[in-house]
């Protein structure tokens, strides 16, 4: 499956029951600084929910905005070229 986007992201934490802060699009554009995604935990794996971890938010499927999302660990090589 092809996936509709894939953009960077850092672990920002949360204080919310169940769910975890992503800041997302940082570098990007008009998005320069980017924004903060908040996502269930349900949905970040186990290796990716400690802050500062870098990860990809992958659009995956045919619904509005962040409905259909995967997120994905960044390799080391790929940490190294998206750095915050």
């Amino acid at each position: 499956m092809e996936a509709d986007f894939k953009i960077r992201g850092a672990v920002f934490g949360s204080l919310y029951p169940k769910k975890i802060h992503i800041h997302v699009g940082y570098g990007i554009g008009m998005i320069d600084g980017g924004g903060l995604l908040m996502v269930d935990v349900e949905k970040v794996p186990l290796n990716c929910r400690m802050p500062n971890t870098l990860v990809w938010i992958i659009g995956t499927g045919k619904g509005h905005g962040y409905d259909h999302i995967s997120i994905e660990k960044m390799t080391n090589a790929e940490a190294l070229e998206n750095n915050i």
